[in-house]
């Protein structure tokens, strides 16, 4: 199996790792050798078994316009979770990469996402036993909400208490505020449906009180916390029903 992957960002360095240690040829182009050596990657798309595209989601559109006479039949895939592109299949890893490559047993246990009518991920990844799901094309664009939601915007919440912590208390976040984090990973691997702890789950209203009295001071914070309290709490300052 001869692989040729365009793009070594994340995606596309750990993707060609594991390609490797699946026993596949792998030819991996940057964006600046296809621009400057256009004769070899021509060469190197028409002799691949597989091209895979792993650059920026709003480039595989001319991507595939401008490869596809020399792809010819071959399969050619991407990895967005979003879009579907004519001409190319998507198996969406559902994963947060680092800069350097994954190990290849790590990237085995990831999800793949796979576009409806795509051939398995396993065809074109000789040996990967990677779990994978169908998304119909209707679905990609929630599917790809519920990733940046449950993945991108909990991040975004990290950050930002990581920095607050750092500046309030004068501790490097990594040393105190990342026990706590994976502490609540590790709950969440105990029950992913259920695993909330903190003042809105035991709905101790006085506590949360106090917590937005608190945040009085850093609007942006505050208003993340009430998305999360309006999310989880809904009827959080209305009396209960049998109330007199």
């Amino acid at each position: 199996m001869r692989v040729t992957i365009f793009g070594t960002g994340r995606v596309g360095s750990s993707m060609a790792h594991y390609a490797r240690a699946l026993g596949a040829e792998v030819d991996v182009i940057t964006r600046a050798d296809a621009a400057s050596q256009i004769s070899r990657t021509r060469t190197l798309v028409e002799s691949a078994d597989v091209v895979a595209a792993a650059i920026p989601d709003d480039r595989l559109g001319g991507w595939i316009e401008e490869w596809r006479a020399a792809l010819g039949p071959k399969p050619a895939i991407h990895f967005s979770g979003a879009l579907i592109i004519d001409g190319m299949a998507s198996y969406h890893p559902l994963f947060s990469f680092p800069v350097a490559p994954l190990p290849p047993d790590q990237m085995a246990k990831i999800a793949i996402a796979r576009e409806e009518g795509a051939p398995p991920f396993a065809s074109l990844f000789p040996g990967a036993p990677n779990p994978e799901f169908v998304v119909s094309a209707q679905d990609r664009a929630y599917y790809h909400a519920l990733a940046v939601v449950s993945g991108n915007f909990a991040a975004h919440l990290w950050n930002e208490t990581a920095r607050a912590f750092e500046a309030r208390f004068n501790l490097p976040a990594e040393k105190v505020f990342a026990s706590y984090l994976a502490g609540v990973v590790e709950r969440f691997r105990e029950s992913p449906l259920d695993s909330m702890t903190g003042p809105v789950a035991r709905r101790d209203g006085a506590s949360i009180k106090a917590n937005l009295a608190a945040l009085a001071g850093d609007p942006r914070l505050k208003a993340l916390y009430l998305a999360f309290l309006n999310s989880a709490w809904p009827g959080y300052g209305e009396p209960p029903e049998d109330a007199g």
